[in-house]
């Protein structure tokens, strides 16, 4: 056995005793502690899903874990937590792999090699098993309990699994979805998609929670439904979410691809000399598209806000200290924003360093605009929300939309992911992501000597798609209540439109400081006036 080896000559049972306690054995103990201190925080390292970019953990020590399947192979669904202050969690099921052989499309998977007396094998991450991922799936059918060392996995399903899954999985093609992220997706066949979630936080996924009452509840047909789930129980009671499975939608891709597509193609057909002039006054299909994202907003606002007895989803009314809190959480974020940017500046160029500067001499004029726009004293209901609702969030299923991924803003605590609030935040959201798409395209464009021509072209644009997505939204939530007037909900997205954008700014400059740009400009934008397409409309 060379050094990059680890002996397993009894499988799990060389690490883990059945009682759980290696510490009586030196070779386990050893075996355990190398696991935890090289193996481990390696192959994470690797992972896109690892938080710390750049520097593996310290160490990566078991907090609990399961084995599933035979003794000397099978599976070890381990959870393990960094070895520092964070103390952060992650999910990482094990497989012993007695084959030995890796195909190229594995090697990322690959924690190291192992052997026993006469045999090679390697440690893999289990997910790249495809009869892993059947198995965790069948467990949802039969809501199968785990014991682990000190809590519990339970697996269990929604209504719709019967009617989306096969009785037989074992002839499905398993295959794993280049998009990961802090998550790992698999596909099963054509119509499931398992989704793991790598980090992990105590408390029930708003996902999970949002999936099922959608799915199970309010019968919404315009959200990805939710299929089964699996989750880990601690023995202090606390849930946390482990992986969902769901509908695998047909789709023509999200709505931001083809919102930029759109608008780079026309961007180059108005730059054609046969087009002059005449460019900016189109948009219709486009526009007609918008509409029915709009009312697909307002009918899943609907949904979130009936009443059905459960607490956890039961409308609210906003108190006056909610709306004081709304208020003082905008101008904390400007100052926090502010306070940043100022750090910020020396390493922006020279064009946003004009801009930061512009915004940073403006901090008075920022407190006064945000003072000047508390909310209304009018009923305006708190419900459950998307959250972070984008463009990239709803797929284009034939000349409609599905939406997706109800995880929230992953950068927010869990807890107030799934607080209640005001649902017109996911409105402001979505014309930041249409403003977000109209930059996004005129840098493409790259051209000089029509960018004040493109720039025009883009603002109609904005202004047109805007009013063509709130009108809509209003005539599907206008019989709700979630707000008094239309003019009151305007005061409310103006001021959710603010913080939006003061998070983009922190966002931006924390991970792509070069796209700062857009968040200036949006709260340079809303400062200076109206935002466009806010103005008040009447229903169609």
């Amino acid at each position: 056995m060379t050094e990059d080896e680890l002996s397993l000559p009894d499988g799990w049972s060389s690490l883990l005793p059945v009682d759980g306690d290696a510490t009586n054995d030196a070779p386990e103990q050893a075996g355990l502690e190398r696991l935890e201190e090289d193996w481990l925080p390696r192959f994470a390292a690797r992972q896109r899903w690892y938080a710390a970019k750049g520097e593996p953990p310290r160490r990566l020590a078991l907090m609990d874990y399961a084995r599933w399947g035979s003794p000397d192979g099978g599976n070890l669904l381990a959870l393990v937590c960094t070895q520092d202050e964070a103390q952060t969690r992650y999910f990482i099921p094990l497989a012993i792999d007695w084959n030995g052989a890796v195909q190229p499309a594995e090697a990322g998977a690959v924690v190291g090699q192992i052997v026993r007396p006469g045999r090679r094998g390697v440690l893999k991450d289990a997910f790249a098993v495809p009869g892993f991922c059947r198995e965790w799936v069948s467990a949802m059918r039969h809501h199968v309990e785990l014991p682990c060392l000190r809590g519990r996995m339970a697996w269990s399903s929604t209504s719709a699994f019967a009617g989306s899954v096969p009785d037989d999985l074992s002839a499905l093609p398993v295959r794993a979805l280049g998009t990961e992220s802090s998550n790992t997706t698999m596909r099963l066949g054509e119509r499931l998609l398992l989704k793991i979630y790598r980090r992990l936080h105590a408390g029930v996924h708003p996902e999970l929670e949002l999936g099922r009452f959608l799915t199970d509840v309010a019968h919404f047909r315009h959200a990805v439904p939710l299929l089964g789930s699996a989750e880990y129980r601690a023995e202090d009671g606390r849930s946390t979410t482990l992986a969902l499975l769901q509908d695998y939608v047909e789709n023509q891709g999200d709505g931001w691809h083809y919102t930029l597509d759109y608008l780079r193609r026309f961007l180059a057909e108005a730059a054609a000399p046969a087009h002059a002039g005449s460019a900016s006054a189109g948009h219709e299909s486009f526009l007609g598209l918008v509409r029915i994202l709009g009312q697909r907003t307002g009918e899943l606002h609907r949904a979130l806000s009936r009443s059905t007895g459960d607490p956890v989803f039961e409308p609210e009314v906003a108190t006056d200290g909610d709306r004081r809190a709304w208020v003082a959480r905008v101008h904390d974020d400007a100052r926090v924003s502010l306070d940043l940017l100022a750090r910020r500046l020396p390493i922006l160029n020279a064009a946003l360093g004009a801009e930061a500067s512009a915004l940073l001499g403006a901090r008075d004029a920022l407190d006064a605009w945000i003072g000047r726009h508390p909310p209304p004293p009018s009923q305006v209901l708190k419900t459950r929300y998307h959250g972070d609702y984008h463009l990239g969030q709803v797929l284009l299923t034939d000349q409609d939309f599905v939406i997706i991924d109800f995880e929230g803003e992953p950068a927010r605590p869990l807890a107030e992911r799934r607080e209640k609030h005001c649902p017109l935040r996911d409105v402001a959201s979505m014309l930041r992501s249409f403003n977000y798409a109209m930059h996004s395209a005129l840098a493409a464009a790259g051209s000089e000597e029509r960018a004040a021509e493109h720039a025009k072209l883009g603002r109609q644009w904005e202004r047109a798609t805007r009013v063509a997505f709130l009108r809509a939204y209003r005539n599907a939530v206008d019989s709700a209540r979630l707000y008094g007037t239309w003019r009151d909900a305007q005061q409310l997205i103006e001021l959710f439109l603010m913080e939006k954008a003061l998070y983009e700014l922190r966002y931006e400059l924390d991970h792509r400081p070069d796209w700062a740009s857009i968040p200036l400009k949006g709260i340079r934008n809303i400062l200076s006036d109206r935002p466009r397409g806010i103005d008040p409309i009447t229903p169609s």
